[in-house]
């Protein structure tokens, strides 16, 4: 009896799929390594050890669990837009080049994506050499799109087929200028695409995401057929076990959803906090049948016990040089600036108080003769600070990477 079970476990297992997958979200320009709350990083940080990601860095990573693992998937949760001089120097094109060189292997896009318009995002979708894909654009009303963005791709990864559904925020126009584009239900819309897989025999289902943690759980509880769902937008940080960083988990990683339409379904949700901070590291095991059976994973912190992969620094250092001009230095603060994004959004910070204040000062300073009043208070929207600042010099690029 016990060599029957013995050998039918082994059956089992040989014919199982091992499925490994890497992922990131609101990367938001971070091509070089940043400090522990996302800006930028100094050179004082850097030699004592303090800074963290950067493509480099990811790139070494990214490389070693391919070399380690035979089935790797790479996708990004979207937003590689926006945050850095990095972007305001060359739009999306240094994300796209170094998102190609790590060979992402699909994207959905992000709100932010589209901050510089259509017209903004059409040059980054020609550059990349993998899919970006949502299930929930309509193109029809912007033809330079058509074609650019897709719903969903089938990759053939070990001889298997893998199918991943795109999806992104319904309410992206208020956040971004998206055009004659129309968003869609994000549920609704995954649903019909999933299904139009499933009726092409692809059976392992990823959903991958930009919008937000709740839509992520959503997906994994009211759609039928998926496996798991990769997400971003809300820069969630999920963890099992011992932390490796100053981040406060939101849940475990994966979160389990319990699917209300598929009886028995177990759904992993992750997200990979912000930045390209870390890099998320999810283990799948399904069955001959296409079954999710088995997961295991945490975020991989990309801290400075990974060397930066050399040829990646090289480009890096290159493409650094255009950047010079932003390190002019435009003022000083005395004190440090709280302007993390977790902790301004619910609270009050003083960087959201220095960013207020200043905006009443320069209409005191400056009064328009057309407005009725002098300005008595300052509002601005708390989404839009996403890192903090040290005391001393403040650089022109560091208003980029504090505010957005």
């Amino acid at each position: 009896m016990f060599l029957l079970a013995f050998l039918l476990s082994v059956l089992v297992s040989a014919r199982a799929f091992e499925l490994t997958v890497l992922h990131t979200n609101d990367v938001h320009s971070r091509i070089e390594e940043i400090d522990p709350t996302g800006g930028s990083c100094n050179a004082a940080e850097a030699n004592a050890g303090e800074c963290y990601g950067g493509m480099a860095r990811m790139a070494t990573k990214v490389k070693e669990m391919r070399r380690n693992d035979d089935n790797v998937l790479l996708l990004d949760g979207g937003d590689r837009f926006q945050g850095t001089p990095w972007f305001t120097e060359f739009d999306g094109l240094a994300s796209s080049r170094f998102m190609n060189i790590l060979q992402y292997n699909a994207m959905a896009p992000g709100n932010h994506d589209f901050d510089n318009g259509v017209e903004g995002l059409v040059p980054f979708l020609r550059n990349v050499t993998f899919p970006v894909v949502a299930c929930n654009i309509d193109t029809s009303g912007e033809p330079e799109l058509q074609g650019l963005i897709r719903p969903s791709v089938v990759l053939d990864i070990g001889g298997e087929k893998v199918g991943i559904v795109g999806y992104i925020l319904v309410n992206t126009p208020a956040f971004s200028p998206t055009g004659n584009l129309e968003f869609l239900e994000e549920v609704e819309s995954v649903q019909a695409e999933v299904t139009k897989l499933l009726g092409q025999g692809v059976n392992k289902i990823i959903a991958l995401g930009h919008a937000g943690y709740s839509k992520d759980q959503e997906v994994a509880r009211r759609v039928s057929g998926v496996d798991v769902v990769v997400g971003g937008h809300t820069n969630t940080f999920l963890y099992t076990g011992i932390l490796p960083s100053s981040e406060v988990p939101l849940g475990p990683y994966p979160l389990i959803i319990d699917s209300e339409v598929d009886l028995g379904r177990q759904v992993p949700v992750v997200q990979a906090y912000a930045y390209g901070k870390y890099l998320g590291h999810l283990r799948l095991t399904f069955d001959s049948d296409g079954d999710l059976v088995r997961w295991s994973g945490n975020p991989i912190l990309l801290d400075n016990s990974i060397p930066k992969d050399p040829d990646v620094l090289e480009v890096v250092t290159d493409l650094k040089e255009k950047l010079n001009h932003t390190k002019e230095v435009i003022g000083r603060s005395n004190v440090f600036l709280q302007g993390v994004y977790e902790t301004c959004t619910v609270m009050e910070c003083n960087m959201g108080n220095l960013i207020t204040d200043a905006m009443v000062h320069q209409n005191i300073k400056f009064p328009d003769e057309l407005y009725w009043n002098d300005v008595a208070i300052g509002i601005y929207n708390s989404d839009s600070i996403r890192a903090s600042m040290r005391k001393g010099d403040y650089l022109q690029s560091y208003a980029v990477f504090c505010i957005f």
